[in-house]
């Protein structure tokens, strides 16, 4: 056998592995970067409520797989809940640990707000729902 067919088999068989290392390392890259394309594009899945109600009142929302937040409207009469999951709520506004109105089947979708306001006239008070 002669030496210099020695080295060729090895080359080939260490130029196969190369080529194999290199295709297994831009598989790699490949893959991480769709990854991190896929994250930039991520968008947001929560919702608001927001709206007007007497000063100081308490606004809670239920929603419609059992949980529910509460927050109180601002000296200006102004309120937002943020942070909340699509789906269908109910909103009241309580008044010294009473609900003296409601506004029922407020939908929320992603990345979207649902403003529900509340007047009150003397003791009656009124919700609204408007996009």
């Amino acid at each position: 056998m002669k030496t210099s067919q020695k080295p060729t088999a090895f080359g080939r068989r260490h130029q196969n592995r190369h080529y194999a290392i290199r295709l297994m390392a831009a598989i790699a890259v490949s893959a991480f970067g769709a990854i991190a394309i896929h994250s930039a594009y991520a968008q947001s899945t929560s919702s608001s409520i927001f709206g007007r109600a007497p000063a100081d009142s308490t606004i809670t929302v239920h929603s419609d797989n059992g949980g529910a937040r509460h927050g109180t409207a601002n000296s200006k009469g102004r309120y937002t809940l943020t942070s909340l999951l699509p789906g269908t709520y109910v909103v009241s506004l309580e008044r010294n640990g009473q609900t003296v109105a409601k506004v029922q089947g407020v939908p929320l979708f992603a990345s979207r707000s649902s403003q529900v306001d509340f007047v009150c006239d003397n003791d009656q008070c009124t919700g609204t729902f408007g996009r």
